[in-house]
C-alpha cells in the first residue's frame, strides 16, 4: 500500500481461478495465469462512494488510459477503482508474443474466461472490505468482458456499464475494423490441413452447423469457411444470449455509437433491449468508435455514477479539445495506422475510421 495525495493506491496479484478449471489454457507462461491489478481508494478520512472494476479494452496493455479516463474523476467524487488486467497483456503477456497481439484465436476465449472468473473474485473481495455498491464497466472489448462477468455473478446485485460494446463478437471479427487483423489465409489452411481439429469441430457439432445453408455464418459468408467458423465460435462463446440475464437489469446503463465500425450492430445478433428488457441504453449519434472514446468520457463518467445510484453532476458538452493530448496524439496516430492499412488495401476508409 501507499498513500499520495490523500489516495491509496495498492497493487497485487492472485492466480486466477481458470487456472483451477485447467493449468493448461495457461501453458505459454507462468505470468499469464497471474491476475494482476491496482487499487485506487480514497484515503481514511474521505466517505467512500461505491467502487468500479474498470477492464481493459482491445490493445490497453498499461493502467494508464483507464486512469486518467475514469479512475481520476471519479476518485474526485469518492469513487474507488480497480484496474484489472488482461490475460495475455502487460505483465501477464507471454513472453515471445509481440505486445497485445495474440498468439492464438483461442487466447481471446481463455482471456474471456478468466475474466469472468477474476471478476467474480474481486467482488466478493470488494464486499469483504465493505465497498458498496460494486460495479463493472469498461470500453470496447472490457464493455464486452464486464457484460459477460456480470452474467455470472448472480449472489447479489451489481451495476453494470459497458461502453462502446453490444451483445455479440461474431460481427466485431468477421464484419468490423478488427477483421482486418485476423489471419484468414493462415485459419484457411488449418481448416483445410488440420485432421485433429475437423475432429473436434465435428465432435462439437460446429461442422455441421459450417455447412448449414440457413445458418447466419453461411448466408454472411458463403464462400469463406474461415470466416463461418470464427463467427460461430465467437457466438457460441460471447453472445450475452447465451449466459443468464443479469440479477438487477435497472442498474446497467449501455453506451453505444451510432456509426461504430468496430463493433457492428449486426442484424444476426440480439438487440440488447430484447435480451435484458429494463436496461438504459445511449447512443452518441453522428460519431463512431474511437471518435466516441475521445469525445465522451464525460458522459461515459455520468452513465457510471448513475449505475451505481450516485447523484450525477451537470455535465457540460465535452469536445476533443477537453481530451488530454495525450490520448489526442493517440486518436492521430489511429487514424494514421488505418488510412494505411486501407491505402495497401485499395479500400475507401470508412467515415467511423477517420
Amino acid at each position: 500500500d501507499q498513500f499520495r495525495n490523500g489516495i491509496q493506491i495498492q497493487e497485487g496479484w492472485f492466480i486466477s481461478p481458470m487456472n483451477d478449471i485447467s493449468s493448461r489454457f495457461f501453458e505459454s507462461g507462468q505470468n499469464v495465469s497471474r491476475a494482476f491489478w491496482r487499487g485506487y481508494f480514497p484515503g481514511p478520512n474521505r466517505k467512500r462512494n461505491g467502487l468500479i472494476i474498470h477492464l481493459a479494452p482491445t490493445g490497453d496493455d498499461t493502467y494508464w488510459r483507464r486512469y486518467n479516463g475514469f479512475v481520476k474523476p471519479l476518485l474526485a467524487l469518492g469513487v474507488s477503482s480497480i484496474l484489472l488486467q488482461n490475460p495475455f497483456y502487460g505483465e501477464r503477456k507471454p513472453s515471445n508474443q509481440f505486445r497485445s497481439s495474440l498468439l492464438n484465436v483461442s487466447d481471446l476465449f481463455v482471456m474471456g474466461g478468466s475474466l469472468i472468473l477474476e471478476c467474480c473474485f474481486l467482488t466478493r473481495w470488494a464486499r469483504e472490505q465493505g465497498f458498496s455498491p460494486i460495479g463493472i464497466s469498461g470500453v470496447s472489448m472490457g464493455g464486452h468482458m464486464a457484460s459477460l462477468a456480470v452474467t455470472n455473478i448472480r449472489d447479489k446485485p451489481i451495476s453494470l456499464i459497458p461502453l462502446l460494446s453490444w451483445t455479440s463478437a461474431s460481427p466485431v471479427f468477421t464484419q468490423g475494423a478488427l477483421a482486418e487483423a485476423i489471419g484468414w489465409k493462415e485459419l484457411s489452411d488449418e481448416l483445410e490441413t488440420n485432421k485433429e481439429l475437423e475432429k473436434v469441430l465435428c465432435d462439437c457439432g460446429w461442422l455441421k452447423i459450417m455447412e448449414d445453408q440457413t445458418h447466419p455464418a453461411y448466408k454472411l459468408f458463403p464462400k469463406s469457411r474461415a470466416h463461418r467458423l470464427m463467427w460461430i465460435l465467437m457466438d457460441a462463446f460471447t453472445n450475452l444470449a447465451n449466459y443468464p440475464a443479469p440479477v438487477n437489469t435497472d442498474s446497467i446503463r449501455v453506451v453505444v455509437a451510432e456509426d461504430d465500425a468496430y463493433v457492428p450492430r449486426s442484424s444476426y445478433i440480439p438487440d440488447i433491449s430484447d435480451l435484458w428488457p429494463g436496461v438504459s441504453v445511449s447512443c452518441i449519434p453522428g460519431t463512431g468508435h474511437v471518435g466516441a472514446y475521445l469525445g465522451s468520457h464525460k458522459l461515459f463518467q455520468e452513465k457510471i455514477l448513475e449505475a451505481i445510484g450516485y447523484s450525477v453532476p451537470a455535465r457540460e458538452t465535452t469536445t476533443l479539445m477537453d481530451i488530454p493530448f495525450t490520448h489526442q496524439i493517440s486518436f492521430a496516430l489511429t487514424r494514421l495506422r488505418v488510412r494505411n492499412a486501407m491505402e495497401r488495401s485499395n479500400e475507401k476508409p470508412r467515415r467511423d475510421l477517420i
